[in-house]
């Protein structure tokens, strides 16, 4: 993770209110596509509207581009499929869209999300996705199907 924020790949911001730090996003960005790993907002004060409202300050910076995201494929079966289910609503709820592609990475199986209004393919996940990786010392990628 730091190799690539290192080489210019991947960026972390932080999410405030006012001077406040609130959640973080971790990404990175590629021709058109960005892919955000991760979005989170402090579990304290969840529910009160800083993810909304960073989300629309994600889809406003990133206006030009085609936002990827990946969630936990939601399983009746799964330990914690109703926090897969909210987190999937989250995102639904602020301005991303289901692809019904299931990619697995590293052995787990998330299901591809996508802003509105800006369908993305396999091949444009895997070019992002090969980008961020091409010079990672790190075994994780694991890009082994995609349904």
């Amino acid at each position: 993770m730091s190799n690539n924020i290192a080489l210019g790949k991947a960026k972390f911001s932080g999410i405030f209110s006012e001077s406040q730090l609130v959640g973080i996003v971790y990404y990175t960005t590629y021709k058109n596509l960005a892919y955000i790993f991760y979005f989170a907002i402090d579990s304290t004060i969840q529910s009160k509207g800083y993810g909304r409202e960073a989300m629309k300050t994600i889809r406003k910076h990133f206006a030009n581009y085609k936002i990827i995201l990946l969630v936990e494929e939601v399983r009746e079966d799964a330990e914690n499929n109703e926090q897969r289910k909210s987190r999937k609503r989250f995102y639904l709820r602020n301005g991303f869209v289901g692809s019904g592609k299931i990619m697995t990475e590293g052995g787990v199986r998330y299901e591809m999300l996508h802003s509105k209004n800006a369908g993305v393919s396999v091949e444009e996940y895997k070019k992002i996705t090969d980008y961020f990786f091409e010079d990672n010392d790190n075994n994780y990628r694991e890009n082994e199907s995609a349904v």
